[in-house]
């Protein structure tokens, strides 16, 4: 699976603004400044939570108030302007981009969970988060760096938690936008409360013609939830979820195709990715004694892809459907036992995670005279993967005094990655098991009152896929791949430097030893195969400076330099390939009256070594920066005491037209039998306008 954004740029755009209740008030800035006391999640499940200034890791959380205020259509476009972000459009249609963070951008190690239930695909750790129910979400918190020992393996570069809202009152909104390239939106959603009952239905509803020719489609999202107190010791929260897109998928272009027209697609006219997933996910919360607590999950859920790839090779070998349908189901519970003093405490927690998933795939080979044709086929190859895994942890939280936090976790990991095949092969069956025990320690000092230093260490891991070990013999797989192992250092500051005005600042270092790349051949062998490329190194300086530095003016700067390098081998000293070496982000929101605000986002993202160029020998994709804009108006309000109102707003993506690939690779053109770089064109300049009610 792919992850997807609805935009080839992270920016935050509005479809919808948190509005007063009192007309003469001002409008809300997007960008609140952080709370005085922050809650973060403290362990593997979303129970428990913990001040941010008692945790020892760069954090970032996003409340409701400022998902709301976003007005982000997709989970992408809300975490597009953080530090540590990494993000390109692999296939071209501005939707199905790659997310993750600090530097790893061709290996997926970044797990996120919605409500405790991963959402990482379990054949590869792909994210389709495009599909999440974003208008769902009470609060997402972003937690870098290595964190195994919390949240298993495949999270070497963070773990992201989404957890869903829980109304307190009756409420609800509609919005409906549109603008260029034939785009239309619909979304709305409504929450109440009834004696022991919380609920909330949600949905979701984009279709666009594309800003290139075949990146069209639609997505559709539809979410509910409920939580029962079934007394005031123990309660269950239900989560059901489903989601689908249909999109077009127009490939990259070279420099000279670009240059002639952007908006083509010469050769994957055809092409296209239809999703879908769906989840249901059950906690159960509570407590057995003053000092006990358990809390606990289980979840199920059910994927599916359909592909066609056709491509510049599809007049020589025709084209590739690949039709794949994910089962996966798991759980995890948690006993913690805490107590407390007069000026100091202490938390202890064990638990235990499971995780099973199946997938069932079958590909068909369509006929080079007409590519696009898979109707009526027979299967070519039918496979189904397995992975398993059984875990353990226990984490200590001892706060010895007001000013000192001390963290130390263990996990022990057991994955079982396995493939059989019924076509061509079905002699092909084999399985291979990985085991790991990770370690995460870290330290928080409150040095001042306003002023918190923290420093970790944590390992993680990151399993080889089943693809990279078994599945595409012919097309890359090494069955005798070793896990990439990661070690991550990092000190950091966060402090509040005015009422309303916050800073966080981390310095990072990730080692990780046999880090999986994929090495292309040369004619004519000229695919290649997956490659434990040996010591890689990440480190780098994350920067976020937000809040109110006026009564009426919001503002932001997250910045991110990355030093990301192979640390031997043949490519020793070489920059690894799709980091961007600095990135920037930086806005302004200011309300100029109580009617009428103003935002502007603008995104510098440096150069980047191109995909497949380990040895450094291409020139590099080029910079770019993207300035956004947008303005919203007030139309009516209810008056002090009712939240409805009704708001207005016109916005444009990309203001300067400025032309610029998100992501670029080295790869062998069949059309020209030569190697040459292939780039995915982002949008030009885009306009929309809408409209939201709430009441």
């Amino acid at each position: 699976m792919r992850s997807t954004l609805l935009q080839s740029v992270p920016f935050l755009f509005v479809t919808s603004v948190a509005v007063a209740a009192d007309p003469a008030a001002p409008l809300p800035s997007p960008t609140p400044a952080l709370e005085e006391r922050v809650e973060v999640t403290a362990t593997r499940l979303p129970a428990d939570t913990r001040p941010i200034e008692e945790v020892p890791s760069h954090v970032t959380v996003l409340d409701r108030q400022a998902i709301e205020r976003s007005g982000a259509w997709t989970l992408q476009d809300l975490l597009g302007l953080e530090a540590g972000a990494v993000l390109y459009d692999p296939v071209g249609n501005g939707i199905e981009t790659r997310f993750d963070l600090r530097g790893f951008a061709e290996s997926p190690a970044t797990r996120v969970y919605l409500d405790g239930a991963p959402v990482n695909d379990t054949r590869n750790n792909e994210l389709a988060l495009h599909l999440v129910p974003l208008d769902a979400l009470e609060r997402i918190e972003i937690v870098r760096g290595s964190a195994a020992s919390s949240a298993g393996g495949r999270s070497e570069a963070g773990v992201i938690h989404l957890l869903t809202r829980d109304a307190v009152e009756f409420g609800g909104s509609i919005a409906a936008s549109g603008g260029s390239d034939g785009t239309s939106i619909v979304r709305g959603g409504v929450h109440g409360v009834a004696s022991r009952l919380r609920w909330s239905v949600g949905g979701f509803d984009e279709e666009t013609d594309g800003f290139r020719t075949n990146a069209g489609g639609d997505v559709r999202r539809l979410s509910g939830t409920l939580a029962i107190d079934l007394d005031e010791r123990h309660g269950l929260d239900l989560l059901i979820a489903d989601s689908a897109s249909d999109l077009g998928n127009p490939g990259a272009l070279t420099a000279e195709e670009i240059e002639d027209d952007p908006t083509q697609a010469p050769f994957n006219q055809a092409d296209f990715a239809d999703r879908s997933a769906t989840l249901v996910d059950l906690r159960y919360r509570g407590s057995l004694l003053s000092a006990l607590s358990v809390r606990a999950n289980l979840f199920a859920r059910d994927a599916g892809a359909d592909v066609l790839t056709t491509g510049r090779a599809a007049p020589i070998f025709g084209g590739f459907f690949l039709a794949s349908e994910e089962d996966a189901a798991g759980g995890a519970a948690e006993l913690a036992f805490a107590t407390r003093g007069a000026a100091s405490s202490n938390e202890l927690v064990a638990g235990a995670e499971w995780l099973d998933g199946t997938t069932d795939a079958s590909g068909t080979f369509t006929s080079p005279s007409d590519p696009a044709d898979y109707s009526g086929l027979p299967p070519d190859s039918v496979n189904t993967t397995e992975a398993r895994t059984l875990a353990l942890y226990v984490q200590d939280t001892f706060r010895p005094t007001v000013r000192l936090t001390l963290l130390g976790s263990l996990r022990y990991d057991q994955d079982r990655l396995g493939y059989g095949e019924q076509l061509p092969d079905p002699t092909i069956d084999d399985a291979r098991t990985f085991s790991e025990l990770s370690l995460r320690v870290g330290a928080v000092w409150k040095a001042a009152e306003r002023v918190s230093l923290h420093a970790s260490y944590g390992e993680s891991f990151l399993p080889p896929t089943v693809e990279q070990l078994f599945a595409f013999p012919l097309f890359g797989s090494n069955p005798d791949l070793a896990p990439q192992d990661s070690r991550t250092y990092e000190i950091g500051l966060r402090s509040t430097l005015a009422p309303r005005l916050d800073l966080a600042v981390a310095l990072f270092d990730i080692d990780t030893e046999d880090e999986i790349v994929f090495v292309p051949g040369e004619p004519p062998d000229f695919i290649g195969s997956n490659e434990n490329a040996g010591r890689t190194r990440r480190r780098g300086i994350e920067a976020s400076l937000r809040g109110r530095v006026a009564d009426a003016v919001t503002c932001f700067v997250n910045l991110t330099l990355l030093d990301a390098e192979f640390r031997n081998g043949p490519d020793e000293g070489n920059e690894i390939p799709l980091v961007p070496g600095e990135r920037v982000a930086a806005g302004i929101d200011a309300t100029l009256s109580h009617r009428v605000g103003v935002r502007g986002d603008v995104l510098y993202v440096g150069s980047q070594i191109l995909g497949n160029d380990a040895a450094n020998g291409e020139p590099k994709l080029d910079a770019y920066t993207v300035l956004n804009a947008r303005v919203r108006f007030l139309a009516w309000s209810a008056g002090r005491g009712d939240p409805g109102a009704l708001e207005l707003f016109v916005e444009a993506r990309n203001l300067l037209d400025e032309e610029y690939a998100t992501r670029g690779v080295y790869a062998f053109d069949f059309s020209t039998g030569a190697f040459d770089t292939f780039l995915t064109p982002a949008s030009d300049r885009r306009l929309f306008a809408g409209l939201e009610w709430r009441f």
